[in-house]
């Protein structure tokens, strides 16, 4: 009896071991199988961010119009955007940064952003060619990050800053030295003289309408480049423009002894603002009138383009011309070329003339006129009206 009880009891103490490592082992399995899952679903979330990542870095690359360039710490080239590849080519494979860029100061931009450490960005300028780019180097544990942004356009508005202020500095000075001396000399015995007070008084007048015309003209434009000068475009005769803008300077053309001849079509209509469109006419009229010698000819020639998507209207003068250089240049503000010099103006009233016709959807621009010829031609460019206008009944 007492035998079987202990047969028993060791049977029991062995059923109870077995089933106590049957649960231990069941609690191991799903305590791994938990572990792997929750692995699992890790990794899957890591290579859904990752491939977020990738789809952002790919989309902001193709959005961005910098040229984008990722290295490894070997400077060798893991990727670039299209705007890398449309200027510098597709990178070699395994190639490297100065193998792929052939830049000098780019590589020892991005050496010593790699030996800076992570998180430094570094700045420098760098040419490809004679184009100036922004560049920019940045390291990180997994790479180094290079942006190059073209700056040639901030240059070039930099530089036109540059000659802006000097230019006005020097507009301003002339009449204010001018006021100056005048102010000066009525205040000596010399200037009590009536004649010669009525005199000085013209001259003070004068230059104060030359001050005057300079800043109604900087206003102006400033309201044209802003977009605050409300430019209504109504179908308008051509002719009717180039005869309002002639009668403006005509004692201006018949003081020089300078003819002007027209030949534009009467039923030839423009989308214009009438008044904006007489002044970019008047301007430009003005300048040829200017620089025409005395007995020269003024002509004025307008028609529809081949296609008939478009209206120029030519002004031609008889003066010095224009050197190739000064062509482009004679549209900003202030510029004058050789052929202004010593002669009165602002220097803004061609500036004037391309942003109006900018407003309206066209252009303006300049031409040297081949020899024998002397003198120069500027052409404007208008939309033409669609519907042609209603002359009113009698």
């Amino acid at each position: 009896m007492d035998l079987s009880l202990l047969v028993a009891a060791v049977v029991a103490v062995g059923f109870a071991a077995l089933w106590l490592r049957e649960v231990r082992r069941h609690r191991a399995t799903r305590q791994a199988r938990a572990a792997l899952r929750e692995g699992l679903e890790a990794t899957q979330r890591q290579a859904a961010e990752a491939s977020a990542q990738q789809l952002w870095l790919e989309t902001s690359g193709l959005a961005s119009q910098e040229m984008l360039i990722a290295l490894d710490h070997q400077l060798r080239v893991r990727g670039v955007n299209p705007a890398a590849r449309n200027l510098l080519g597709r990178p070699p494979a395994e190639g490297t940064l100065i193998s792929y860029v052939r830049s000098l100061d780019l590589e020892d931009l991005v050496r010593e952003s790699l030996e800076s450490g992570t998180g430094a960005v570094l700045e420098r300028i760098v040419r490809f060619g004679r184009r100036p780019f922004l560049a920019r180097a940045v390291c990180t544990p997994q790479g180094i990050g290079v942006s190059l942004a073209d700056i040639a356009e901030r240059e070039r508005l930099g530089r036109a800053r540059q000659d802006m202020v000097a230019n006005l500095s020097h507009e301003l000075r002339t009449p204010l030295t001018a006021l100056r001396l005048l102010a000066d000399t009525l205040q000596v015995p010399a200037g009590q003289d009536p004649s010669t007070a009525r005199e000085l008084a013209s001259k003070i007048s004068a230059e104060v309408d030359t001050l005057s015309q300079m800043t109604q003209e900087m206003l102006d434009l400033a309201a044209i480049e802003s977009g605050r000068q409300v430019i209504r475009l109504v179908p308008t005769r051509l002719a009717d423009t180039v005869a309002r803008a002639l009668e403006q300077h005509a004692d201006q053309a018949r003081r020089q002894s300078v003819k002007v001849g027209v030949d534009v079509p009467t039923d030839l209509e423009v989308l214009a603002d009438t008044d904006q469109a007489v002044r970019a006419v008047g301007n430009v009229l003005h300048n040829a009138v200017k620089f025409s010698p005395a007995g020269g000819v003024v002509e004025v020639r307008g028609g529809l383009d081949d296609g008939g998507d478009s209206v120029t209207l030519s002004i031609t003068d008889e003066g010095p011309g224009i050197p190739p250089e000064e062509l482009e240049r004679m549209f900003e503000r202030f510029f004058r070329g050789d052929r202004s010099r010593g002669t009165p103006g602002t220097g803004l009233g061609l500036a004037i003339v391309r942003h109006i016709l900018q407003a309206h959807g066209g252009e303006a621009w300049a031409e040297d006129r081949q020899p024998p010829q002397r003198g120069a031609v500027l052409y404007l460019r208008f939309l033409p009206a669609r519907e042609p206008i209603r002359s009113s009944p009698d």
